[in-house]
């Protein structure tokens, strides 16, 4: 699968939303409940927990590595597989464009690390405006951008922002970790504000065990 962006956040309803520059609210996700050795024994919750952690892990001990054809779908396909949890394939056809299914879709506030976000034509964009005492001042834009992608949760950050591992973005680019932003916001600090907008489509999953 070629380098990408994709889908948007799925709302309560398990239904995904398309985000306009300007739609999304602040939003602020929960801390991450207990995984691995943290989570109580026995229980569903710590088999998924587990699994979880096993997700995370085969990226993140790969970062600067080409893994498989370094196509971003082969990271994800091949970190839930050695994770014990179903891939793409289990849930629906596979075609070099297809908006990929990984497991059950979550909304923004409950994802955690080890579910799978996929993206179409997804864009932000970071201004930071610093504004002088004379009312001048320099602005400074990031822009990432998603076509069509796959990404590994790593951490969430908090309001909108999330932590994935991920590659072929840049195409060609080996394993690598970046900070994604999924919601509209403004932040002022002193003399500076930083602007967050969002556009695009993006779904995120909870990858389940076979």
């Amino acid at each position: 699968m070629g380098d990408g962006l994709t889908p948007a956040p799925a709302n309560e309803l398990g239904e995904p939303i398309t985000i306009d520059e300007g739609t999304l609210p602040r939003t602020k996700s929960p801390t991450p409940g207990p995984i691995g050795l943290d989570a109580k024994g026995g229980s569903p919750k710590q088999t998924q927990a587990s699994m979880a952690d096993r997700i995370v892990s085969f990226p993140r001990q790969r970062v600067g590595q080409r893994v498989g054809d370094g196509e971003c779908f082969t990271l994800a396909d091949r970190a839930l597989r050695s994770a014990g949890a179903r891939s793409a394939a289990d849930h629906g056809t596979v075609t070099p464009n297809a908006d990929y299914v990984w497991g059950t879709r979550v909304g923004l506030a409950d994802i955690r690390p080890g579910d799978v976000i996929q993206f179409r034509n997804y864009v932000y964009e970071r201004e930071i405006d610093i504004t002088n005492p004379d009312g001048s001042g320099p602005t400074d834009t990031a822009v990432q951008e998603r076509p069509h992608h796959t990404a590994i949760v790593e951490r969430v950050e908090g309001n909108g922002a999330i932590t994935v591992l991920e590659q072929n973005h840049p195409g060609g680019s080996p394993v690598a970790r970046n900070e994604l932003f999924f919601s509209n916001s403004t932040r002022k600090d002193g003399n500076q504000t930083t602007t967050i907008r969002v556009r695009g489509t993006f779904w995120f999953y909870r990858p389940q065990s076979r």
